[in-house]
């Protein structure tokens, strides 16, 4: 059962040089109740996909591809997604605080599967949970 949503900043720690070893602990103690969504999938293989080829490139795509893609699921941007997404950006629009698109996209996901989304960059998603029910923690912080 996934209880939390990984963001691109979180899931993405472990691949660092330099890592968080608060975050990368909790990932580790939470990787069966974890889980990220389709879109944050996207723009990690999107990222890769901007690096030169050369040894650090196939590294990064080793690891997502051969550690990440097969530990933790992927949750896809269905239609309850779509509709949650939907009704977020006319409630942002209606408050004057339009959020950017993948961050909606993502709170969607998470807001549509009562996933709590784990982020580094709460600020980012402010705006969108003083209007529903998602459910924020930094590991970064705690």
């Amino acid at each position: 059962m996934n209880i939390y949503l990984l963001d691109t900043n979180i899931i993405s720690e472990p691949s660092k040089p330099v890592q968080n070893n608060k975050v990368t602990d909790r990932i580790k103690k939470d990787i069966d109740f974890s889980c990220i969504s389709s879109i944050t999938w996207g723009e990690i293989l999107s990222g890769i996909k901007c690096l030169p080829k050369g040894i650090k490139r196939e590294a990064l795509q080793s690891y997502y591809i051969n550690q990440v893609q097969k530990v933790f699921e992927i949750i896809p941007f269905d239609t309850s997604a779509a509709a949650v997404y939907s009704d977020l950006v006319e409630r942002l629009k209606e408050k004057g605080t339009p959020a950017p698109k993948f961050d909606t996209l993502i709170a969607a996901t998470a807001i549509a599967n009562n996933l709590i989304l784990v982020t580094r960059n709460t600020t980012d998603f402010k705006a969108i949970s003083e209007i529903s029910s998602l459910m924020l923690e930094n590991w970064f912080e705690e």
